[in-house]
């Protein structure tokens, strides 16, 4: 937030949010500052506004600051201050903007979310003293969040030698079936004569222990999820859960098809086998359909989407938190394919789209993926799945990146169809919002047979829906379509690319 004005609607001053807090501040810092700025670097980053106060629950004065200069040189010099806070997220030239409102002064000062690597973020020198953002209120980390924060900053989650683990705690099947894949696509049989122990040092899912002088060979963690029996794995990460779901839609309360670890039919699931009949699954439920591009070049639909939710899955399986209690869920629906996963991205929503990094939870085991041709590079997922959207005029993929999860959904329609329940008027004003990126109530009038109420009436409930944005420019009011941030970052790529094909 860096323009005061995108607060104000009618000079009422927007409520606090999950990103915005209000605090009275006339001659100091407040104390109370702190425990907001530990927030929202734990949570998604924020703005505090200094100088206004709350007399009644969501009801709000600008009081203003009497001194500025000497509130920000407090507030630099406590931010490099290790025993209040253990870091300094703030730029003073971009992130501390002094306004004038109504000839009294307000101090904004936008906190950036911390890197996973610096959570959690705490003050008064006390690690137990951090807090994240609920709402529009400030909440003490609660042990799971703490121990997660912890465990989180680390690089390697599925590194780390295990003792008392053999071969024989990992499936068979699941080996030999990797390593026939392996040979296929490498066309080295090199790989054939080995032990399975040697194999599987090979591939690194075993690894010589080099702190004693016995040198023994011992698996890792990545090799325990990736080929472990059941009851191997779930002895380590006691919250190990798979599950795949076909619903014909997410408000079913039932499902006609289910992979879960644990079965009866799928008594030994680890990540390996739970990929490969998962993956089979989620390819039954892409139509079979061709679509020509503007070339008149005949492209598959199914190829492309095929590839899509493969890297989603794999996405999902390699940037999974596994010392979480919640399970990773993929679940398969008529319009759309989704993939949860226990952890956060890691990364921005921009960088995962345009491809730039790649900071995977669980690197073994994007490592044994990529040996088998199943992830080719580093980063290259979400570029993939956008591309295979956009190729083929399908609704933007979602990706919700929360604290503790990430969701990822793939659509197989376009954005009209994926929007149920709309009444036959709602989707006139739709299907005109699709061609016509920005317009007025008139346009509606001038296109449609909507009488003026009627349009007006619409286009309120649309905006209420988040489906359409209002737009008010002095007087005038205009409406757009309301994107995602996938939609806004796609949008940007493709014309940075676009700019790129010319040059070259």
């Amino acid at each position: 937030m860096n323009n005061i004005y995108t607060l104000l609607d009618e000079n009422n001053l927007t409520v606090e949010s999950l990103h915005l807090e209000y605090k009275t501040a006339s001659n100091a810092l407040p104390k109370e500052f702190w425990p907001t700025y530990s927030a929202f670097a734990n949570t998604s980053g924020g703005s505090i506004i200094l100088g206004i106060s709350e007399e009644k629950k969501g009801e709000y004065n600008i009081t203003g600051v009497k001194n500025a200069q000497h509130i920000v040189t407090d507030l630099l010099t406590t931010l490099n201050n290790k025993n209040k806070v253990s870091i300094n997220l703030i730029h003073e030239k971009n992130d501390i903007l002094e306004y004038t409102v109504d000839g009294k002064k307000i101090i904004i000062i936008n906190i950036k979310e911390a890197s996973y690597k610096d959570k959690p973020v705490f003050i008064n020198g006390n690690k137990s003293s951090c807090f994240k953002r609920i709402g529009d209120g400030d909440t003490k980390l609660d042990d799971t969040d703490y121990r997660y924060m912890i465990t989180n900053s680390q690089e390697n989650l599925d590194g780390g030698l295990l003792d008392h683990y053999t071969v024989d705690d990992l499936n068979p099947n699941d080996i030999e079936d990797y390593r026939n894949t392996l040979i296929e696509n490498s066309n080295n049989d090199y790989y054939k004569n080995l032990t399975t122990e040697n194999f599987l040092q090979e591939i690194g899912a075993m690894e010589i222990d080099r702190s004693n002088s016995n040198r023994t060979l011992k698996l890792n963690k990545a090799g325990l999820l990736f080929f472990g029996n059941y009851n191997a794995i779930v002895s380590q990460f006691s919250g190990f859960q798979l599950d795949f779901f076909y619903k014909k839609s997410s408000r079913d309360s039932k499902w006609q098809d289910r992979i879960s670890t644990g079965d009866l039919n799928y008594p030994n699931l680890n990540i390996y086998s739970f990929y490969k009949y998962t993956l089979g699954k989620l390819y039954l439920r892409i139509e079979d359909s061709f679509s020509q591009d503007e070339n008149m070049t005949r492209g598959s639909y199914f190829s492309d989407i095929k590839i899509a939710v493969k890297e989603a899955l794999v996405n999902s399986l390699v940037h999974a938190y596994y010392g979480s209690d919640e399970p990773i869920k993929i679940y398969s629906y008529e319009t759309y394919f989704e993939f949860y996963n226990p952890g956060d991205l890691r990364i921005s929503k921009e960088e995962f789209i345009h491809g730039s990094k790649s900071r995977p939870r669980n690197p073994g085991i994007a490592t044994l993926f990529r040996k088998i041709g199943v992830a080719e590079r580093a980063g290259s997922g979400g570029p993939t799945i956008f591309q295979a959207a956009y190729k083929n005029s399908l609704r933007s993929p979602d990706i919700i990146n929360n604290p503790e999860n990430t969701t990822i959904r793939i659509w197989k329609t376009n954005l009209m169809d994926s929007m149920d329940g709309l009444s036959p008027d709602e989707k006139k004003i739709i299907e005109y919002a699709v061609k016509n990126p920005i317009f007025k109530v008139k346009d509606i009038l001038e296109n449609t047979n909507l009488k003026e109420w009627k349009a007006r009436d619409i286009l309120k409930t649309l905006v209420e829906k988040n489906i359409l944005d209002l737009n008010r420019k002095g007087k005038a009011t205009s409406y757009s379509i309301s994107l995602n941030d996938e939609n806004g970052i796609l949008s940007i790529n493709m014309l940075l690319k676009s700019i790129e094909d010319i040059i070259n």
